[in-house]
């Protein structure tokens, strides 16, 4: 009776298991079924991405001129303010050059003063030599007048030869004084005109020497780094006496309050995407949730963006999903971002 009650019981609990694996492989067939179906059709409501971080902007404080660290304002990492003092590069130099520049432009102003008051002699010489040729042209008049008056007078036998050579004398040097008058003042004109040029060509010196102490002054300037805008510093890569050369970088400011999401969703997502749409921003360093909107897709893959674009031209050609750039735009104040710093890792769901 005991063998029959135990053969019962082992017969129900063989039953029991075999049901039990029958629903689990039910069950195993069905999310499977499911699983591939979800492969084939995407059933979610819902777009993702963790192939996504935030960006920001990155400014670059760069030297304009080369030159000696004299001092360093700022640690890595700190709080900067746009028109903080950052760098100051050794100025001895610059300072010198402004002179030079201040001396040249001092000599220049000289040359111009020169030059306009040789203008002023030359048309006081011009019109000397004017007032000397009406002279000889009234010289001239009279002399032809006695001359014709002696030329009748000695066809009459009025004068004495000697007398007529005389006044034919004087006629003929009035005529040379009226010639040299003449050449005299046209070569006064000749220097005012050449002088009223020269004022021209000291002007535009004045000019130059101007914009040299401009410049100059500019390179001074350049020995005072400021910080172009608020923001918070990167790492200091450079120390007191440190010899720095031009558009070598001083230090990146991260400004706090331009940041973004840069997602790169497979490209048979886009087809959902839409400009505009909202999304749920999880970053993963921060149990924080944050929501933005989409705002742009890129134009290409990021591969296309590359240095290096990858070349499918050849035979063993393999076809791998393209990720495309889609930047996304915090709808928090910038504020409620302070944790939030460029190049962490977030995850995106974007609602169809």
């Amino acid at each position: 009776m005991d063998g029959e009650t135990n053969q019962a019981v082992a017969a129900a609990d063989k039953n029991k298991r075999n049901t039990f694996l029958e629903v689990a492989a039910v069950i195993i067939l069905a999310a499977g079924t499911l699983w591939i179906l979800s492969l084939i059709f995407n059933f979610s409501r819902h777009i993702k991405t963790n192939n996504a971080q935030v960006d920001g902007d990155l400014v670059a404080v760069t030297s304009r001129i080369s030159g000696i660290i004299m001092e360093i304002r700022f640690d890595a990492y700190d709080d900067i303010v746009a028109g903080d003092t950052l760098v100051l590069i050794d100025d001895e130099e610059f300072r010198i050059k402004v002179q030079q520049a201040e001396a040249d432009l001092e000599t220049a102003n000289a040359g111009l003063l020169i030059a306009e008051q040789n203008v002023i002699t030359a048309r006081s010489h011009e019109a000397a030599a004017k007032a000397k040729l009406q002279g000889n042209t009234a010289s001239l008049e009279r002399a032809e007048k006695n001359y014709q008056r002696y030329q009748n007078m000695y066809a009459d036998s009025a004068v004495t030869r000697n007398q007529f050579d005389q006044v034919i004398a004087q006629w003929k040097t009035d005529q040379a004084y009226l010639e040299a008058g003449e050449k005299e003042l046209l070569a006064s004109r000749s220097v005012t005109e050449q002088n009223i040029r020269n004022i021209a060509s000291a002007k535009a010196t004045v000019k130059r020497k101007e914009a040299d102490l401009e410049a100059a002054r500019l390179q001074l300037s350049y020995t005072v780094m400021t910080a172009p805008v608020n923001g918070v510093a990167g790492e200091r890569t450079i120390f007191t006496g440190e010899l720095v050369h031009a558009n070598q970088m001083m230090v990146d400011i991260v400004p706090q309050d331009r940041k973004w999401v840069t997602a790169n969703f497979k490209e048979t997502q886009l087809k959902d995407l839409k400009i505009g749409q909202e999304a749920v921003i999880e970053v993963d360093a921060l149990d924080e949730t944050y929501t933005g909107k989409v705002k742009n897709v890129s134009p290409a893959t990021g591969a296309k963006f590359s240095m290096v674009a990858p070349d499918n031209s050849t035979g063993n050609f393999v076809k791998i999903t393209q990720r495309i750039p889609v930047r996304i735009e915090f709808d928090d104040p910038p504020d409620m971002l302070h944790e939030v710093r460029p190049g962490m890792n977030v995850t995106v769901t974007i609602k169809k």
